[in-house]
């Protein structure tokens, strides 16, 4: 019968682990919970090597709670520009405003969890180092980790073997360490029970491991997959329009899909490509006044999670009439204050592939 080590008896192998081996990240140097707070909305769906290249910068523009409460939402998306999900920012912003209002921190993860944009992972992350709270944590790589420490053959984000990972992970934990105990978790998932090179000789869990120490299972097999969605295709025309050294720019809906309350180049999503003879037309609805587009347009792909967008970007011509009903204005920026806006790849990758850039001279202007 197979004799493995249970969970609580490596507590200590996983921390003196960790201990020794974790990654010198700057948000690990540091105990104060605001900046925890800030490390922490970064990674949510950003690597970690992509946050550490703004994490202080942004701590240097806004020090504390109070500091970050009191500066306009564009000068936080600002500051937050190339990582993505902007999103995170102005709940990060909303989240400030209420910790400055109230005076005080959260004191569990359950207080953690009723600020904007902070779900169970994060909340119970937060709990366990500011506040030394036993809260377990489940992201990709825990779920990894786990599901091959239990040799389970269910898809981990399913709500029972969900269950049966969180109650694994709260046995790991030390209660006089429950924040080295979560990272310590989630860094064997990073450095060590790596997706497709996992390096179980090295592993601290390696002894309880029922997929490293059971004949005949490959932990490479695991975690189960859950079928992938499919991929969307979407179709959209993205309008050119330059005045000297000024771009023609439009502030999507913090509703939108992709690219909420960003600021991008005019663009009107198409039911196929098919259909870019009808741009001007579309783009006139859509932000009122009259267009004219060059016939020659550029073929730019860009993916965003399970869409894959399919734009043709012209240069254009824009004169300015009635605003379309509940469309914000469109409004034109040198590339100075370009660098100070909320954007995306996207719109340098537009720019690039038009021939287009803020700082040349005029190639068509609009009146």
């Amino acid at each position: 019968m197979l004799q493995l080590v249970e969970p609580e008896e490596l507590r200590g192998a996983l921390l003196a682990w960790f201990d020794r081996c974790r990654r010198d990240l700057p948000w690990r140097r540091t105990e104060d919970p605001y900046e925890i707070l800030v490390a922490e909305i970064m990674l949510q769906q950003t690597r970690s090597e992509v946050v550490a290249t703004r994490y202080e910068g942004f701590l240097e523009r806004f020090p504390g709670v109070d500091a970050l409460a009191e500066a306009p939402v564009e000068s936080v998306e600002s500051a937050w520009s190339g990582l993505g999900y902007y999103r995170r920012a102005r709940n990060l912003h909303r989240t400030a405003r209420i910790l400055a209002a109230r005076g005080r921190l959260p004191a569990s993860a359950a207080e953690w969890a009723e600020l904007p944009g902070i779900g169970a992972y994060t909340s119970a992350l937060l709990a366990s180092r500011c506040s030394g709270e036993s809260a377990p944590v489940l992201d990709g790589n825990v779920e990894r980790v786990l599901s091959r420490f239990l040799a389970s053959t269910e898809p981990p984000r399913r709500a029972a073997p969900r269950r049966r990972l969180l109650a694994t992970a709260a046995r790991l934990l030390d209660p006089s360490r429950p924040g080295d105990s979560n990272q310590a978790l989630m860094e064997v998932g990073s450095l060590v029970c790596r997706r497709g090179r996992p390096d179980c000789g090295v592993c601290p869990l390696a002894p309880g491991c029922r997929a490293f120490r059971s004949p005949g299972l490959d932990p490479r097999a695991l975690p189960v997959a859950a079928p992938r969605r499919p991929r969307e295709v979407r179709h959209c025309f993205t309008a050119v329009v330059h005045r000297g050294a000024e771009l023609l720019l439009h502030r999507r809906p913090g509703d939108a899909d992709w690219l909420a309350g960003r600021w991008h180049l005019p663009t009107v999503e198409l039911a196929s490509g098919e259909e870019s003879s009808r741009a001007a037309e579309v783009l006139g609805r859509e932000f009122g006044g009259c267009w004219e587009c060059d016939e020659r347009a550029v073929l730019v792909r860009h993916a965003v999670t399970y869409r894959d967008f399919l734009v043709r970007a012209a240069v254009a011509r824009w004169r300015p009439g009635r605003p379309a009903a509940g469309r914000s204005s469109l409004a034109w920026f040198g590339h100075r204050e370009i660098d100070e806006l909320p954007t995306s790849s996207l719109l340098r990758k537009t720019l690039d592939s038009v021939g287009v850039h803020c700082a040349d001279p005029p190639i068509h202007s609009g009146p």
